[in-house]
């Protein structure tokens, strides 16, 4: 793909995606997505009693569901509040444009990462800007009120930070600083952002030269985390008696009468679907013709990370690799865990390793397609996805009326 085709791609993918969440910020009714009231709830207590709510025991109150949140998403946005009043009886809109935004960046992040691990390989930087872009439920989720969107956003300039550091092997220890400052803003936005700061440690510990090397760089690193987020945690250790305290309604797992294996199937399977496409209030609109779709996408990546793997390329730094892979299996073990726990097989908890999940993505289809045919496939992959935006926004239309 030539330099100035790439170019209208990405201007293409950029306007799309735009398109794609306002259609779906306008069309669905104000308090249809999942929490969204309670995540309004959140920002106008703050807004009102200018001080962070305390959720000690479980409840069954909408407007308290969300309360034992991180509170940084909440805080910012809480001056844009007096906002909701501005458009009758769509109060929602104002601040689902705030993670509109959010979302965009996200993308802008997401090109400037694969920019700096494949200078010159354009179908990366394009086929991970369209992962990115046009994933149905992260679409859908970033045209609502939810912290996960900034929480998403911070971990993707985390990423991209420690592609750079690697990229360029910076070898000065207090860069990891910064990223300690990323990796705690973003877990005072939202606890699943705890993937990437696991990968960035891992990423750390494997890739130091030396003890010496090692004690700096995780000390900077530590010590920026600390400093932004340590406070969130020392208050929830005093109110909760736990620094990671996450109050729920209290149910029960409904998979508490079977057995382990079929359960972590059960749970796996939903994980899978709800990354890809659910929709609604409470997850209750999906489309299994688009999951059939979405489970060959999957399949063709797989197989092609399987070749990459043979053909054993040494196209991405190994302590970036480390970090993205890292991320990637401690980001799905938390939401494993979260799911047996409270009952909650939530795909979403995966956004804020979005950035490694486009990337192995992308391998897989790298090492599959021939050069000659790799800006037809970028096409197709581009128009069938936002294609499947479009169905699902035609059908919630129709739902909606």
């Amino acid at each position: 793909m030539r330099q100035e085709a790439c170019r209208r791609y990405l201007y293409l993918v950029f306007v799309l995606a735009l398109a794609i969440r306002v259609a779906y910020a306008v069309i669905t009714p104000p308090f249809q997505a999942p929490d969204e009231y309670s995540h309004y709830s959140y920002v106008k207590f703050v807004h009102d009693s200018r001080q962070l709510p305390v959720q000690s025991n479980a409840t069954v109150r909408p407007e308290e569901l969300q309360f034992h949140q991180p509170p940084l998403y909440y805080t910012l946005i809480s001056p844009l509040f007096p906002s909701t009043n501005l458009i009758e009886g769509r109060q929602a809109l104002p601040l689902r444009g705030i993670n509109i935004l959010l979302s965009m960046l996200t993308i802008w992040v997401a090109y400037q990462f694969a920019l700096n691990v494949w200078p010159n390989n354009r179908f990366n930087v394009a086929f991970i800007c369209t992962c990115v872009a046009f994933l149905p439920t992260y679409s859908y989720i970033s045209a609502t009120i939810r912290n996960g969107v900034l929480a998403t956003f911070l971990c993707s300039l985390g990423f991209y930070l420690c592609a750079k550091i690697f990229g360029k092997n910076d070898g000065r220890d207090s860069s990891w600083g910064w990223i300690g400052i990323i990796g705690g803003l973003a877990a005072i936005s939202k606890l699943t952002a705890m993937g990437f700061v696991a990968g960035a440690g891992l990423a750390i510990l494997v890739t130091a030269p030396s003890w010496r090397t090692l004690v700096r760089r995780a000390a900077w690193f530590g010590l920026g985390f600390v400093s932004v987020a340590g406070w969130w945690f020392a208050r929830n250790w005093f109110l909760y008696g736990h620094p990671v305290m996450v109050v729920e309604t209290g149910f029960q797992s409904a998979h508490a009468d079977m057995d382990l294996l079929p359960h972590i199937r059960s749970m796996w399977i939903v994980i899978f679907k709800t990354f890809w496409a659910v929709f609604g209030r409470i997850n209750e609109i999906y489309f299994q013709d688009i999951y059939r779709f979405f489970w060959w996408f999957s399949g063709i990546a797989f197989l092609g990370l399987i070749r990459y793997a043979v053909q054993r390329r040494q196209d991405i730094p190994n302590g970036l690799l480390t970090c993205l892979t890292g991320a990637l299996a401690v980001s799905f073990g938390l939401t494993t865990y979260y799911a047996y726990n409270y009952d909650s097989d939530q795909g979403r908890y995966m956004f804020p390793v979005l950035i490694p999940i486009a990337t192995f993505i992308t391998l897989g289809f790298n090492a599959l397609v021939p050069a000659r045919c790799r800006q037809w496939v970028l096409y197709c992959v581009l128009f069938a996805l936002a294609g499947v935006n479009t169905v699902v926004l035609y059908r919630l239309a129709t739902i909606y009326g």
